[in-house]
């Protein structure tokens, strides 16, 4: 299973497309992270778009968001199942993890959810995405993930930016060692060399660009009443330049 590059960094890029993927990979991916959704910050991907990006297994390794709706991540029983059936999908399709979340309404790591969604993520890596930066106390849901044996966390430090976050993620990692803490929040090559000095190993981006509808906008019409048609028309693709960069980076002293 591919996780990480020989320096031991692992470059995560986020795509919602196969055009992704193949610019990710071109660009210097060590991870893949599967997603629709785009506007709703990552959603689960189709079967077909599933279909799509196994054909480039395993000269990758992709985890896929299992994530059902957008919006909060307190979710129902039948939310829940439909996460569960997924997940099973997924491990069937023999990719390599699953990204999931799971909070109460509380603000607090949802125990009881989150061992379901473990339980059949066996033989799969399993990420807690970055819902863990909606809770209310991340020392102590870090222990919680910790005990229920999550493989990854996926975070900000709670803030906006990685580097404001930094200090809590830096914290977090010496005291769960036994979790892969993977970085979030604006990583890209300007940042990484900074990044690198305090020691970071797994970096996540979505190392996007503007992608251009050529549709003609005289057209263009809201699905939602309340929406600007011309939001509607707006996209970002993996730019392969920016992944690059960040590979380059990495690969440096």
């Amino acid at each position: 299973m591919v996780s990480s590059d020989p320096s031991g960094y692992t470059l995560e890029i986020c795509c919602y497309s196969e055009n992704d993927i193949i610019s990710a990979i071109k660009g210097g991916a060590t991870r893949i992270e599967l997603c629709a959704g785009q506007r709703d910050g990552g959603t689960t991907p189709s079967y077909g778009a599933l279909l799509q990006a196994r054909q480039y297994l395993p000269k990758i390794n992709i985890v896929v968001m299992i994530r059902p709706r957008g919006g909060d991540f307190c979710y129902s029983h039948s939310e829940l199942q439909h996460m569960v059936e997924d997940i099973k999908l997924v491990k069937q399709l023999g990719f390599n993890g699953v990204v999931f979340g799971a909070l109460t309404h509380q603000a607090t790591v949802d125990l009881d959810a989150c061992k379901r969604l473990i339980a059949a993520s066996t033989n799969l890596a399993s990420t807690f995405h970055r819902a863990f930066d909606c809770t209310a106390n991340p020392t102590v849901a870090a222990t919680h993930l910790s005990e229920l044996g999550i493989n990854r966390v996926l975070s900000s430090g709670q803030q906006n930016y990685i580097e404001q976050g930094l200090s809590l993620l830096i914290a977090l990692q010496q005291q769960h060692q036994n979790i892969e803490w993977i970085v979030a929040g604006g990583v890209r090559a300007h940042n990484l060399a900074m990044l690198k000095m305090q020691g970071i190993k797994h970096f996540h981006s979505a190392a996007s660009e503007p992608l251009l509808s050529q549709f003609d906008t005289r057209y263009a019409l809201a699905m939602a009443a309340d929406k600007d048609p011309q939001l509607e028309l707006q996209r970002a693709q993996v730019s392969q330049r920016e992944v690059s960069s960040m590979a380059l980076a990495l690969e440096r002293n």
